[in-house]
């Protein structure tokens, strides 16, 4: 085989690899969609034309191509650098912001390289420059060259940032020498004459070699970034785990919000219930038909001296059933939930009008209402208010011997405003605010002449204590009497000053 058939078939094989091996990325691109793959095809690429133009330089389709081919082979030489250029620095994840000054030199580096073409074709179609198109053909020689190097020293300098990195630095070996000889044995063929084709046979075999190795470390790219992806979506499952770990957890915080709110409304339902119970069957009712009885006897009786006495207990009875009256109009404003109307009250005036109430029943009995108030004012509900202090005083009187006297104080005491209605009567057993907790009616006494109480009385009074964020306490002992203690903190609605300093010895018996 003469030296012609050898370097044409040399040609045509490895043309033929090297389009081979383009045509597989370009359709990989196609499919993958990944930049790695078009670079990587753009370098082939220009080995596959650099490689072909043999077929035009022998003169086989005349001296035109031949001359078209020489000329061309800078741009297939560019063409084939600008392609490693491209595939180096995506392969080695070289940008701007994790590498900035290295990313500005491939920026600077693949401008000269796309330039030169640019400039070698537009000097042979203008002022055909001799000269200067011999040194934009040496200067695309020193760039390819250049080329190399910078990706070697990219390589070395991004040699531990990531394992792949090392897989292209050891894959490049092949390309190096390719590159060496064959600038080296054109720039001698510019000057000597030998035989070259055992060198452009040994070139095309490691150039082969290299992009077998190329091809090679992209499978491992595609493996570490499946790799990277597949850990991206544990990572991403793991947060929507905890996510929805913790939106369960907001739920179920709103769950037992929900069933507390529930509970409370029950709570609510139940005092209503109370409430209703004590106006409509044990108050309200018989004291109506009395009031109406009493009527009847009066218009029948002729005795003056009981006409005043009879007198006394219609009014007494009437102010008894006013006071239901108004405190079930409130019940009823309040059916979607027993609200609340805080305002400051001036617990003096308050105070004033249960004893002004008060006052007959009391006279009956000869007991004195007396007032210690040292704590002027107090924010509430004055209805609830009004409707505790009530029953207390009622309860007061109803337990009191004639001739004792009842007490109704307020005061300052540490962090806590209290009030409360104290008597000296018969007292009470202790086990009353355990039968409250347990939603019992207490146990139903009769007052010192007898009188009677349904019981409901004490737990509305507990109820709409706590509503009002206070506590009612009973300090009793049996035959010494009994003082009832509403006491709330001075939060900031109740920062009124008292009166006076109080040592009061409404606590003790």
């Amino acid at each position: 085989m003469d030296q012609f058939d050898f370097r044409y078939l040399t040609t045509v094989v490895f043309t033929s690899i090297f389009g081979v091996f383009g045509i597989y990325h370009l359709l990989s691109f196609v499919v993958l969609k990944h930049r790695l793959l078009l670079y990587y095809f753009i370098l082939i690429l220009g080995l596959t034309l650099h490689w072909s133009l043999y077929f035009f330089l022998n003169g086989a389709f005349g001296g035109e191509f031949a001359v078209l081919a020489d000329k061309a082979s800078l741009t297939t030489a560019m063409i084939t650098t600008s392609g490693l250029l491209l595939f180096t620095k995506s392969y080695l994840n070289i940008t701007a912001d994790n590498h900035p000054l290295l990313s500005k030199i491939y920026k600077v580096t693949q401008q000269i390289v796309v330039g030169l073409p640019v400039l070698h074709i537009t000097n042979h179609l203008t002022a055909q420059i001799g000269w200067l198109n011999d040194s934009l053909v040496l200067m695309a020689a020193f760039m390819a060259m250049y080329a190399i190097l910078l990706n070697i020293f990219s390589g070395i300098r991004l040699f531990r940032s990531h394992e792949l990195n090392r897989y292209y630095l050891y894959s490049y070996t092949p390309i190096l020498m390719a590159a060496l000889l064959y600038i080296g044995t054109w720039f001698a063929k510019r000057y000597y004459d030998f035989d070259v084709n055992p060198i452009l046979l040994t070139t095309s075999i490691l150039v082969t070699f290299q992009l077998i190795l190329f091809s090679l470390i992209i499978g491992f790219k595609y493996k570490a970034i499946e790799e990277q992806h597949m850990q991206m979506q544990v990572n991403a499952n793991k947060r929507l785990e905890a996510e929805v770990a913790k939106q369960t957890a907001d739920l179920q915080m709103a769950k037992k919000a929900l069933e507390d709110q529930n509970e409370e409304l029950e709570k609510i339902n139940q005092l209503k219930n109370k409430l209703f119970s004590l106006l409509s069957h044990d108050v309200r009712v018989p004291l109506n038909n009395v009031v109406t009885i009493i009527e009847l006897i009066q218009q029948d009786i002729e005795d003056s001296e009981l006409k005043p006495i009879t007198e006394n207990l219609k009014n007494e009875i009437s102010d008894k059933v006013s006071m239901v009256n108004d405190l079930l109009k409130w019940s009823y404003q309040q059916l979607d939930g027993v609200g609340m109307d805080k305002e400051e009250c001036d617990l003096n005036k308050v105070l004033e009008s249960i004893k002004d109430e008060f006052s007959r029943m009391a006279q009956d009995k000869n007991i004195t209402i007396e007032m210690e108030v040292s704590q002027p004012t107090l924010v509430i509900d004055p209805t609830m208010l009004k409707v505790v202090l009530r029953n207390l005083t009622s309860n007061a009187i109803k337990f009191s011997d004639n001739g004792q006297k009842v007490v109704l104080w307020s005061q300052k005491q540490g962090e806590h405003i209290e009030l409360g209605v104290k008597d000296f009567g018969m007292g009470m057993e202790k086990d009353w605010y355990q039968r409250l907790q347990n939603d019992k009616r207490p146990e139903i006494r009769k007052g010192t002449k007898g009188e009677k109480g349904t019981g409901f009385g004490l737990v509305i009074a507990k109820d709409f204590v706590e509503m009002n964020g206070g506590q009612l306490i009973c300090e009793s002992e049996m035959g010494e009497g009994t003082n009832f203690i509403l006491r709330f903190p001075a939060n900031s609605d109740n920062t009124t000053s008292q009166t006076k300093t109080s040592n009061s010895p409404v606590h003790s018996f």
